[in-house]
């Protein structure tokens, strides 16, 4: 039994060129013949007017092949069984012409067959591709919201539902500008707009910092990632959103926490240099014999404590220098200096630390150096750390070196040693603030672990950057690049 609600104009409905498609073609002209026969009385004349509509039935049903044998069977059954019986002059040229009419129209059945499955096909393609489009929307970690060049929303997915509040039916045909608060509308606007002009160049997962508006009215932080879709109707636009509360919220405790910590210091520097001081005052009185005579161990004793007082001074000052940076209170005073000049100066203070160690130290800066523009005493601090530094750790008999140059991008000044040197991934933890690298060299050299984060913070301060080359058991070479801008004749 046939099911017509299973009939496809795309295909047959039995296998096209099989034996019971043919059988089912004889079948369908035996009974256009007999149907014929029955109808004789009032169709004489007409020996094809049933076998007309069968052959177009069993090509249908059956397949163009059938259609055709079809189209055959239905001219040998008239020339046998009808127009003998009418002995008509035109039976020839109606047989001819329902012969070009079969043709006819089999052939045009089975190029409307071949249009509807190309059709069809493309349907189930466009189907799956959609079905596969929207799984990905789905299964996406952020609110995805898809517009089109109206900016109307055309897609969204479950996460943008959750996200701002909204059912998918009262998103959809809604312009994007409802998902965002007034005061933001105008900038993502301009960045939407400038992103469609050339879609396609943009730069894609730049992310643009908004605000987003929910049902509700209640307004949050968000992301906006831009990316193009191409479809047949045109350019639409993927808009990838994220919450960023909990990351904002996290940002403000640690702002708060570095500030905290930066008051700490600067309260905890204050209140030490005070009592400090009057230690330092004391024990030179002490070492100088202020009051009179003292035996020799005493003064000694003075020596001593006037040295832990300003080692322990520059601690202070140290911590004070880097809590003022990390606050952003630290100010330069830039006037036009000498690097030979510095140089030379932080040299005859690190002569003596070199001359104990039994270290090499020397310095070459050209005469013919240009001047350049920068804080004096932060600039000799910067020197000062990185020599003493150097010294530190060289072991007796190496060098330390200091030189300056002028190159392509400004002003080089490089200190290098031949100490014990650092490995490639130890280098980020020694420029971290209180960090060193392991506890066998915190244990054989003291420090705090300011000296080259300070350095790096300062020379950055002044727009220059600070860069580290370091080879375990060869050495080190610390790089200053000081800018263009830092020329004296540029600051002119």
């Amino acid at each position: 039994m046939i099911k017509f609600s299973k009939l496809y104009i795309d295909r047959p409905h039995f296998r096209p060129e099989s034996t019971k498609a043919h059988l089912v073609a004889g079948l369908i002209v035996a009974i256009a013949t007999a149907l014929r026969l029955t109808l004789n009385p009032w169709v004489a004349g007409m020996p094809f007017v049933v076998f007309f509509p069968a052959t177009i039935v069993a090509t249908f049903l059956c397949g163009s092949t059938a259609g055709f044998l079809a189209g055959l069977l239905s001219v040998l059954s008239a020339w046998l069984f009808i127009i003998p019986s009418e002995n008509s002059q035109l039976s020839i040229y109606q047989t001819a012409l329902f012969g070009v009419g079969t043709v006819t129209v089999v052939a045009v059945i089975a190029v409307m067959r071949a249009a509807a499955a190309d059709v069809r096909r493309s349907n189930e393609t466009l189907r799956v591709s959609e079905e596969k489009f929207r799984g990905l929307l789905e299964s996406a970690p952020d609110a995805m919201v898809i517009v089109d060049e109206k900016h109307r929303i055309a897609l969204i997915n479950a996460q943008a539902e959750d996200l701002f509040g909204y059912r998918r039916e009262e998103l959809l045909g809604q312009p994007i500008e409802m998902l965002v608060p007034e005061q933001d509308r105008e900038k993502y606007l301009a960045q939407l707009a400038a992103f469609m002009i050339n879609p396609w160049v943009a730069p894609m997962g730049r992310m643009i910092d908004l605000h987003g508006v929910r049902k509700d009215g209640t307004e949050f932080p968000i992301e906006v990632s831009l990316g193009p879709l191409r479809t047949e109707a045109g350019i639409l636009v993927s808009n990838g959103i994220r919450d960023i509360t909990a990351r904002r919220q996290i940002e403000a405790r640690l702002a708060e926490a570095s500030k905290a910590k930066s008051d700490f210091l600067a309260g905890l520097s204050h209140e030490l240099r005070t009592p400090l001081n009057a230690i330092m005052v004391f024990s030179e009185m002490i070492r100088d014999a202020a009051n009179g005579p003292l035996d020799a161990s005493y003064r000694e004793y003075g020596g001593d404590i006037n040295e832990s007082g300003r080692h322990l001074q520059n601690i202070i000052n140290d911590i004070l220098d880097i809590s003022k940076i990390e606050g952003g209170r630290l100010e330069l005073r830039d006037e036009i200096v000498s690097i030979g000049e510095i140089a030379e100066a932080c040299r005859r203070i690190v002569a003596a630390m070199a001359e104990v160690a039994g270290v090499s130290l020397s310095i070459n800066v050209p005469g013919s150096l240009p001047l350049i523009r920068s804080d004096r005493i932060r600039f000799q601090q910067i020197l000062l750390n990185l020599m003493s530094n150097a010294v530190k750790f060289t072991p007796s008999g190496g060098r330390v070196s200091l030189s300056a140059s002028i190159e392509t991008d400004g002003a080089v000044i490089t200190v290098q040693d031949t100490g014990i040197g650092m490995k490639a991934e130890d280098i980020p933890i020694a420029l971290e603030p209180f960090r060193q690298i392991d506890g066998a060299l915190s244990r054989r050299f003291d420090g705090t672990g300011l000296g080259l984060p300070l350095a790096k913070a300062l020379v950055e301060l002044h727009g220059g950057r600070l860069e580290i080359q370091s080879t375990p058991a060869e050495g080190t070479m610390v790089r200053i690049l000081l800018p263009l801008e830092r020329m004296a004749d540029a600051a002119a």
